[in-house]
């Protein structure tokens, strides 16, 4: 990525401080320094706060960035659709475990009023649930680690589309991944409780 170097050299051009552009355009200076850094990517509100600043257009900033800021977010899009896809699947075959196993296994076990089923489908369940809380969570990383939001949408203010549409477009899109992720443990743990408690009304009815 250019952008770190465009920053660096347009400020000090201008014999500008990194606490002095950063009070320029509003963030921190530890911001300012991360950019500086390529350790974060700007907002496309910063990116237009420092062309502004820098008497330079969006373009020339982010010159040479736009085609990879393109792939990436393609690639990573389809990484996010495949972990949700693999995430639902993991948990769509717990459930079937579970419940196979406690139809398969109706012994007592050492625990009172629970089958060897309840238990091991319970196992089972875990050994599924738990992958499928790690797919959706790697979802989170992926967009965090990459600087997704602002990739995707610096590509979309180039190309000239709107930047909210195009973010409802995006596969990954943060909070629908976090939605899906509370859904995946919410889900996971309340179909447990309920499971279990079932089986001990059951077996004590």
């Amino acid at each position: 990525m250019k952008l770190p170097e465009q920053l660096k050299a347009n400020r000090e051009r201008l014999g500008l401080s990194q606490e002095d552009v950063a009070h320029a355009i509003f963030v921190s200076r530890q911001t300012m320094s991360s950019w500086e850094n390529g350790k974060t990517y700007p907002d496309v509100q910063s990116l237009l706060l420092l062309s502004q600043l820098f008497g330079v257009s969006i373009d020339d900033l982010v010159k040479g960035d736009v085609v990879a800021m393109k792939e990436m977010v393609s690639k990573d899009a389809l990484r996010m659709e495949r972990l949700m896809a693999g995430s639902v699947a993991l948990l769509l075959l717990g459930l079937g475990c579970m419940i196979g196993l406690y139809a398969a296994l109706p012994e007592p076990s050492i625990i009172p009023h629970m089958t060897v089923g309840s238990i091991v489908g319970v196992l089972a369940f875990a050994a599924f649930w738990i992958p499928s809380v790690i797919c959706t969570k790697r979802i989170e990383r992926i967009k965090h680690d990459h600087k997704l939001n602002s990739y995707r949408e610096i590509s979309a203010f180039m190309d000239g589309r709107d930047i909210a549409d195009d973010s409802e477009a995006m596969p990954g899109r943060g909070s629908r991944s976090s939605f899906v992720l509370r859904i995946v443990c919410g889900f996971g743990i309340g179909f447990v409780c309920a499971f279990l408690i079932t089986t001990i009304a059951n077996s004590i009815l």
